[in-house]
């Protein structure tokens, strides 16, 4: 089963590996499910390089809800 809310965090640093930084975050209390990603900053900035499908997507669909400049 899906989710109904896809969510990616970009973090600065993460010092768990990227199948766990998930569990840091707790998504029970959102009023419908969803599934999170969480990159770091360098990670994202590599993943907007490329060109595969899944880059083109996140460049086409995703939508900022928040930003925060460092």
């Amino acid at each position: 089963m899906g989710s109904d809310l896809d969510l990616i965090a970009v973090v600065e640093d993460a010092p768990e590996p990227f199948e766990r930084r998930l569990l840091n975050w707790e998504l029970n209390n959102l009023p419908v499910p969803a599934d999170i990603l969480v990159y770091t900053l360098t990670e994202w900035k590599d993943l907007q390089q490329k060109s595969h499908k899944f880059s083109r997507m996140l460049k086409s669909e995703v939508v900022w809800t928040y930003s925060r400049s460092t």
